[in-house]
């Protein structure tokens, strides 16, 4: 059975294995960051080496969204969750849990869109599962998230 615990807003336990997360928030977000950025100012994706036709007939229309989204979370997000786990807060392990859904799921509709595969994308695949299964047990040794 799935529950889910709210603790207090008092700092938390850090399990070693937790600053393995953060390396890879920081990591993301070091790669991230930059190519957000790039995206967003120029949205054909010329910037970056992007061919514009893989997405021009997508949802999007142009590489600004996508790359809004890197910036933001994949980027910020990952750079204060990274944080607030050094500090012990709290929010830590929801945040990076949700950021890390979030990178994986921002990874598949790539491989699902784009038509050629990068072999970066399943490095970040794989980064966003690691940081998937790192959140899990953390949870669960805090007592944030019981599933057995």
């Amino acid at each position: 059975m799935l529950t889910v615990h709210f603790t207090s807003p008092r700092p938390i336990g850090r399990p070693r294995y937790v600053w393995l997360g953060v390396a890879i928030e920081l990591l993301t977000a070091v790669m991230a960051v930059p190519v957000g950025l790039s995206l967003i100012l120029e949205p054909t994706g010329k910037g970056i080496g992007l061919p514009y036709d893989w997405i021009e007939a997508s949802l999007f229309g142009s590489y600004f969204v996508p790359g809004l989204y890197l910036l933001v979370m994949n980027g910020l997000g990952m750079i204060v969750a990274a944080g607030l786990t050094a500090m012990g807060h709290w929010l830590a392990p929801w945040l990076q849990g949700v950021l890390s859904v979030g990178l994986i799921v921002w990874i598949l509709v790539q491989l699902a869109i784009m038509p050629e595969v990068m072999w970066l994308q399943w490095v970040f695949l794989g980064a966003g599962v690691a940081l998937g299964f790192i959140n899990l047990f953390w949870m669960r040794r805090t007592a944030q998230l019981r599933l057995w």
